[in-house]
């Protein structure tokens, strides 16, 4: 039945008696859900001296975002060993990494200029893998490397490599 439909019969039942109060017709507005910070906002310029390759932007996974997060990714320049480095962004608190079946080898980390938790993901191999996630207000900022499994020797530490990719769009991410 439309809304409207509704509405008109609600409303068209109700009359008032000598002496009794008519009921009203109450209505409420649910305020719009919050939306996370979306980091494909990041401007090219910021992702070019990051090092990263600003024509592989994807938003999402598969163009989609996940589980209420906003998700932008890169790939590293050509030039260099390849990963894939992206930041998920949601309304959550930093306590969402502390779920034992999704994130483990949580260790206490200093990111540019923030305090971060440095994770794995469960079963992620760690000389090929790192994560690191800080809050920013009321959002947790989820960065994460992952080097291509084409890649055979793995000339850098990936956590390191995270950090330092972090630290650089510092100044892009929401304080």
């Amino acid at each position: 039945m439309p809304a409207a439909l509704v509405l008109v019969l609600l409303t068209g039942c109700s009359g008032a008696t000598a002496g009794q109060a008519s009921p009203g017709v109450q209505t409420t507005t649910a305020a719009a859900p919050a939306t996370p910070w979306d980091p494909c906002t990041i401007p090219d310029e910021a992702i070019e001296r990051a090092g990263l390759n600003v024509a592989t932007k994807e938003s999402g996974v598969f163009g989609r975002d996940q589980n209420g997060f906003k998700i932008c990714g890169w790939e590293s320049q050509p030039s260099d060993s390849k990963y894939y480095f992206s930041i998920f962004v949601g309304l959550e608190g930093i306590d969402y990494i502390d779920d034992p079946s999704k994130f483990d080898r949580l260790q206490s980390v200093r990111v540019g200029t923030r305090d971060a938790t440095q994770y794995q993901q469960v079963g992620a191999d760690a000389s090929l893998n790192c994560g690191a996630a800080f809050t920013a207000g009321t959002e947790l900022i989820m960065t994460t490397l992952n080097t291509s499994a084409l890649v055979d020797l793995v000339p850098y530490d990936p956590c390191t490599e995270l950090s330092e990719l972090t630290a650089s769009l510092d100044s892009e991410l929401p304080d």
